[in-house]
């Protein structure tokens, strides 16, 4: 089961990040909307900087610490502690 904005490596070895998308059918006014989740693979820079985070965040989760993947425009690629498993004191 994936969620909207999750990161995944497909079998071919390429990254894509699930996204919502919205499906109209023409011509059948009774249907209203569908909404789908696809995999839409990334540009070439996030390929190359999401192979270089898979080695680090696979370190992390073999020591058993959850650790997710964040990726945006300004700061690229991020690995930071999963809320779960951060507390607070």
């Amino acid at each position: 089961m994936a969620y909207d904005g999750e990161l995944v490596k497909m079998q071919n070895g390429r990254w894509a990040r699930f996204q919502r998308c919205q499906m109209y059918r023409p011509g059948v006014e009774d249907a209203g909307e569908t909404m789908l989740l696809i995999a839409v693979e990334l540009e070439e820079r996030y390929q190359a900087l999401l192979d270089s985070v898979a080695d680090s965040l696979a370190q992390y989760r073999r020591q058993g610490i959850p650790v997710q993947v964040r990726m945006d425009d300004v700061q690229g690629v991020t690995l930071q502690p999963e809320l779960a498993a951060v507390s607070v004191h």
